[in-house]
């Protein structure tokens, strides 16, 4: 008889590991399309995503922001293109449920003077802006443009002239109330209708990726344009009459794509990706004191990872996109990370863009989060789509990979003697499938299916019946939950025994 071992996970709150070999308990390989942040001992399903945009191929809302409507409601707001051109088009949804044009459908609504006459637009800056009233974006390399989200004045195409190549997205800085839009090496300001278009200038070998609130500092992210070498972040205390920053902090290699106070802390995630590397590295750092500090690192299986410059801060925690191909499939969609209360910053995979069904040739462009729902913009096979959190209870699959598990020695076999699955009691349309990988698989087989009504665990010991059986004679493996229907995990137990023994 072997030795005999367990274990048992109750606590999914460590997210996403970069070792997929990590000894602590609570971390997980992939947490897919699951809420892990509500309560650390329970894996929430969240509900699928239908179409948000009926018309959204030729629409194609790509950037996002909430304004003002009228004297007294607000709407969510989508910049897309007049259909067939590049021109800038702009169309809303009431941020209600039950009536037409709104979160919980697919129909989006026009104001009057809803759309430019010139020019391509980007779609890097679409930012409101309250003192003033209205929405700024960009014509590609010109101009600011000027949109009244009520409509009643006339769409302004050349609002403001800006020559530039590299354009980010603008904040509005909750300390002056003044609106800070980077490009290129500098950055511009709106001080309630007066514009100052190099308030702020940077060494030229720099272009702004990301800004923030940083306290009373604006926080300026900047990568190198030659896409080798460090990215750099400035603390500017936004006194424009000064030539000087606060601070200069060396972000390590890669290039800076998102920067974002998270509970009080500054965390940027950079994007290591060039023709001569044979692996993207997406990298999480921290500032520590005046010290860009690494505190996880994506080695992907991929050279064509995408990290799009959108973000949004939510409870204290970042949400951005991403799509790499990571622990053997591609990941992509709608990530967060943040610091769970009195741990470690932790990262989860939130949602994908489209349920169950890869994109092809994907390309995400773009997403915000209002209250339950997420719109996700993207473009599957060269179509442009947007998809929406579903209304309905309706649910994709919810993933969870455990990290590699070897019960501390790699070099040993072992034989899986039993393996369960604990849960909330089981709805109706509920179903937990078990999977496992050993060793050098690349795929996974099912161990068990419960499909059954109001349980809250099932086992596998013998599953003879089933077609399969519990692997013998591993040293590695990986256990799959995936849950349909709303069924909440609340834990894996697993048993086993070590059957072999060293040559010396």
């Amino acid at each position: 008889m072997g030795k005999p071992f367990e274990n048992l996970i109750t606590d999914f709150s460590g997210g996403i590991t970069d070792d997929p070999r990590d000894d602590r308990k609570n971390v997980a390989q992939m947490v897919t399309n699951f809420n892990a942040l509500t309560n650390k001992h329970r894996l929430i399903p969240y509900r699928n995503s239908e179409s948000g945009d009926s018309s959204a191929s030729t629409r194609q809302n790509q950037a996002f922001c909430i304004a003002k409507l009228n004297s007294t409601t607000y709407a969510l707001y989508g910049l897309g293109v007049s259909s067939g051109t590049g021109k800038a088009e702009v169309s809303y949804k009431a941020l209600t449920t039950g009536a037409a044009n709104d979160l919980d459908d697919d129909s989006w609504n026009n104001t009057s003077n809803y759309f430019s006459a010139a020019g391509t637009t980007s779609f890097n800056l679409f930012v409101y802006y309250q003192r003033t009233g209205y929405i700024y974006g960009a014509r590609a390399g010109t101009h600011i443009w000027r949109y009244d989200p009520d409509g009643g004045d006339a769409w302004a195409d050349s609002h403001q002239a800006l020559t530039y190549a590299n354009l980010a997205q603008g904040i509005v800085h909750s300390k002056d109330d003044v609106l800070y839009i980077p490009y290129d090496n500098k950055l511009a300001k709106n001080d309630n209708g007066s514009w100052t278009t190099a308030a702020l200038t940077l060494p030229e070998h720099l272009y702004i990726t990301s800004i923030c609130e940083y306290g009373n500092y604006l926080a300026i992210g900047c990568a190198p344009l030659s896409g080798y070498g460090n990215s750099i972040v400035y603390l500017w205390d936004r006194d424009s009459s000064s030539a000087t920053i606060s601070e200069s902090i060396d972000w390590g290699e890669g290039v800076l794509k998102v920067l974002e106070e998270v509970d009080g802390e500054l965390i940027g995630i950079s994007l290591c990706s060039s023709g001569n590397r044979f692996n993207d590295r997406v990298i999480f750092r921290v500032l520590q004191l005046t010290k860009a500090l690494k505190f996880k690192e994506l080695l992907t299986t991929a050279t064509t990872t995408q990290l799009p410059i959108f973000k949004q801060k939510i409870d204290n925690r970042l949400y951005f996109m991403m799509s790499t191909s990571l622990y053997g499939a591609t990941r992509e969609g709608v990530w967060s990370v943040g610091r769970t209360p009195g741990g470690p910053f932790t990262l989860f995979h939130e949602r994908t863009p489209n349920n169950d069904t890869a994109l092809t040739s994907g390309v995400l462009k773009g997403f915000y989060i209002v209250a339950d729902y997420l719109f996700q913009s993207y473009i599957d096979n060269g179509t442009y789509a947007l998809s929406k959190t579903n209304d309905s209870a309706s649910y994709a699959t919810s993933i969870y990979e455990t990290k590699i598990l070897n019960e501390g020695d790699s070099s040993l076999k072992k034989d899986l003697m039993g393996a369960s699955v604990m849960t909330e009691y089981m709805p109706a349309n509920g179903q937990i499938v078990l999977k496992y990988k050993k060793d050098e698989e690349t795929s996974f087989t099912t161990i068990f299916t419960n499909t059954t009504d109001s349980s809250i665990s099932y086992s596998a010991v013998n599953i003879e019946s089933s077609g399969a059986a519990l692997p013998k004679g591993y040293k590695e493996i990986t256990f799959r939950i995936e849950s349909t229907g709303g069924a909440v995990v609340t834990g894996l137990h697993y048993k086993g025994e070590i059957v072999d023994k060293r040559p010396y």
